[in-house]
């Protein structure tokens, strides 16, 4: 019996074509019928269900966006076999890692994956990531939110835009999941399922009360207690190296926290993460109340203020 498997559109450039402005998304019942037809093995070995949820650039993603994602995740999730969303990749991360946080233990896999270049463009990646997305959410192997790319299945809290223009778009921190090409899952690193599923949109109640923070020499930390004025409740900070954060943050971010406000240190490295044990200005950081994000990429930081902010 065929795997069946929920396709949501969402746009993206794996459904742009050109227009005279440049290139534009199409998402439509009409397009994601041309690309099955042009798919004929895919659609013998699976039973495809697509659904046009948006049809958005991902630059336009917004925290109200990823919940409609959600919500119908979380609709369909006793209905079909493994679900893939085509999204853009510069926000795909964000959309991961909010989607790892919202629908947590997912019983089937959940698989984001988009493309470098539009579908029906000669020599796109679009294909083959379609193909291989496909091939994860059918295979029952990944229980949680991944994202497929490149040939690389990567964990939705992990993953991370490294490239504008390469196949080879999106990196994970802590090391792949596994491959898949053809159709082919390798898993080499996978967590056994662990909890029971659990639908979680605490975060959307922070939505527009979370600042990410670069830490650099000419920084202003009297911008902190503006936006903490202005609504800000949480703040990621992406320090230098495994948790530098200047003396004059951390005691400005000090102040918020003692009347209310959470703080998160993440690196600015790719690699290595955050530990505040090293240094004596990442044990200050502690001390002031900033909590140590160790691996975590900014996006899943961000998904993971969001929640904790919006539980209050």
């Amino acid at each position: 019996m065929r795997k069946r498997i929920l396709w949501i559109q969402t746009g993206g450039t794996f459904s742009c074509a050109g227009t005279k402005c440049g290139l534009a998304p199409q998402s439509s019942e009409e397009q994601a019928g041309k690309i099955l037809a042009l798919m004929p093995r895919v659609c013998e070995k699976y039973d495809i269900v697509p659904m046009t949820l948006m049809n958005i650039d991902s630059s336009d993603m917004t925290i109200s966006d990823q919940k409609r994602i959600a919500d119908t995740v979380n609709d369909s999730i006793g209905k079909y076999d493994g679900i893939v969303i085509t999204h853009g990749t510069d926000t795909m991360a964000y959309t991961a890692a909010a989607l790892s946080v919202m629908t947590e233990n997912p019983p089937v896999p959940v698989v984001l994956t988009g493309s470098q270049r539009p579908f029906f463009e000669s020599g796109s990646d679009a294909p083959a990531n379609f193909e291989d997305a496909l091939a994860v959410a059918g295979s029952g192997t990944v229980c949680r939110v991944c994202v497929v790319f490149g040939g690389k299945i990567m964990d939705g809290r992990d993953c991370t835009k490294i490239d504008t223009v390469s196949d080879n778009a999106f990196t994970c921190v802590k090391g792949d999941i596994g491959t898949v090409k053809s159709g082919r899952v390798k898993i080499t690193c996978n967590e056994p399922c662990v909890g029971k599923y659990r639908y979680d949109c605490s975060l959307c109640k922070a939505d527009g009360k979370v600042a990410v923070l670069d830490m650099h020499p000419s920084f202003n930390p009297d911008i902190i207690k503006m936006l903490y004025e202005g609504g800000i409740r949480g703040f990621v900070i992406r320090c230098y190296g495994a948790g530098g954060i200047p003396e004059r943050v951390r005691a400005a971010l000090g102040r918020v926290i003692a009347v209310g406000a959470k703080a998160i240190a993440v690196t600015q490295c790719l690699y290595g993460g955050v530990d505040l044990d090293i240094y004596a200005v990442g044990t200050d950081a502690r001390k002031a109340g900033i909590s140590d994000g160790g691996y975590m990429t900014t996006e899943y930081a961000v998904a993971w203020m969001m929640r904790e902010v919006g539980r209050e």
